[in-house]
Order: structure tokens, then C-alpha cells, then sequence
């Protein structure tokens, strides 16, 4: 808990969102430093109960909703125990919808690799590309099981996530593309692009003519966060287009892969 929240460094004026408060420890202890708390807990019970427990308290607000189906409120810092069984997809939220400037947050161990994770490495993911472009990411430290009740059955990381600006891409592009890229990670660039022609309704040629053909031979697995941009930008163009296959001209499968 002292970890989380001196890597927090909570401010007397910040407005904090906490996902998943549970039993409402952590939430407390933001309570005695910021100036809000926005505590999301989808458990009925659970939000009925943390409402109880701070009625006499002004500064906390219990919300009982689903984080991955509401709307991010804005908020100054995040600090949360993410439920391990959801944080990949709350990440993703985090990182296209949030609007913040840090966060603080306990994942399970392994996740907290790939988010860090560099090319060539076998964590190195759709999350870990998308996090590098989005976020300034630097791990705290690793926990045991019993560092936290209840006890998880994995290691556990605390994480500091720094946004950054999300800068002129296509992300809804970007994302399609990774998610049909990193289905087939260990392929070959030029074989994981003849299956996502396939899937795209596009001739493989029209796309390796788009494509830098120095990187047909890597891996997607060892390919840059910069090569997945302009993969992007370039298939982009490919996919406007008319279908190749199609007489008609009905454009592109959409499809998304992965």
C-alpha cells in the first residue's frame, strides 16, 4: 500500500479515479490525501457497502458501474489494484479513452512485462506497442502473493503510467492492424501480410508494394512500434480502395483479425 502511494504522489487539489475498490483499504488511504475519489466498483454489494463505509466522508464518491462500459471521467491521477482478470482490456480503455496525466497501478506480473516489453522479446505484444506510443511506462516493483489481501495466486507489479500525446494516427487503423498482426507474431512479416489480404479482400501485391520491403522478412514479433505506424498508414490506403477481388467495387472486408 505505502508503495502504491508514494508512487502516486497524491496532491492536496488532485481529483483521483480508483477501478475496482473492493473493500475500500486503498480507497481510504487516497481519501486522507486527495481532494476526491472517484472509487468504480461493478459489485453491487460491494459499492453498497463502500457507500456505508464513507457516508461521513465528503470527498468519496462511489460509482457502481462497469469500467469497461461507462465513460472515463476526467480525472487528475488513477491509483488502482486493477481485477487482474480484466486489465489488459482496461489498459486499452485507459490509453484511447483516458483522460489523465498519470496513473499508478498493481497488475498481474506477467501483464506488467508485456507492457513493457521491447521488440524481439517474447512478451513484446499488441499491448506493449500501444502502451509505447501512448504512455511512458516504468515498472515499481514486484509483490508476492501475501503482499495483498485477498491473496492473488500470482506475482504481482506495480506500475507508473505517463500519458503522452496521442499524436495524428489513426488508432482505430493501428489497432486493426495489430490485432491482425500480433494473431500471427512469430510469421514472417510478408506471411502474416498474405493472411491479412485475405482477410482484407485485398491482393497480397497491391499491399507488398505499399509495404518498405526491408521489413518483409523479420518477424512481426521483431518489428518497431514506428514500423507498426507506418504499416498502418499504408494499409490504410490499400483498404479505401475498392476491393481487388471485387468486380462490383464494394471496398474491403472489414473484418478485424486477430
Amino acid at each position: 500500500m505505502a508503495c502504491i502511494l508514494d508512487a502516486a504522489k497524491i496532491e492536496q487539489e488532485d481529483v483521483v479515479l480508483e477501478i475496482g475498490a473492493g473493500t475500500g483499504t486503498l480507497t481510504a488511504s487516497l481519501a486522507e490525501v486527495a481532494r476526491r475519489v472517484i472509487a468504480i466498483e461493478k459489485d453491487v454489494n460491494a459499492a453498497r457497502a463502500l457507500r456505508d463505509l464513507f457516508s461521513g466522508r465528503g470527498n468519496v464518491e462511489v460509482v457502481n458501474d462497469d469500467i469497461l462500459l461507462m465513460d472515463l471521467p476526467r480525472v487528475d491521477k488513477i491509483v488502482s489494484n486493477l481485477p487482474y482478470s480484466i486489465s489488459t482490456p482496461i489498459t486499452f480503455k485507459l490509453l484511447f479513452s483516458g483522460d489523465f496525466g498519470s496513473a499508478v497501478l498493481t497488475y498481474q506480473k506477467e501483464v506488467a512485462d508485456r507492457l513493457v516489453a521491447k521488440p524481439g522479446g517474447r512478451d513484446y505484444s499488441r499491448l506493449s506497442v500501444t502502451a509505447s506510443l501512448l504512455a511512458e511506462i516504468e515498472k515499481v516493483r514486484d509483490f508476492p502473493p501475501d503482499s495483498f489481501y485477498p491473496k492473488p495466486a500470482v506475482e504481482s507489479t506495480v506500475v507508473v503510467m505517463r500519458r503522452k500525446s496521442m499524436g495524428e494516427f489513426d488508432w482505430k487503423s493501428l489497432d486493426d492492424t495489430l490485432k491482425t498482426l500480433f494473431s500471427q507474431r512469430k510469421r514472417t512479416l510478408r506471411k502474416a501480410l498474405e493472411t491479412y489480404s485475405k482477410i482484407k479482400r485485398v491482393k497480397f501485391a497491391d499491399v507488398s508494394r505499399v509495404v518498405d520491403g526491408g521489413l518483409m522478412e523479420s518477424r512481426v514479433f521483431e518489428l518497431q512500434p514506428s514500423d507498426f505506424v507506418r504499416l498502418s498508414e499504408s494499409l490504410k490506403k490499400i483498404n479505401r480502395g475498392p476491393s481487388s477481388d471485387d468486380p462490383n467495387g464494394s471496398g474491403g472486408g472489414q473484418n478485424r483479425g486477430g
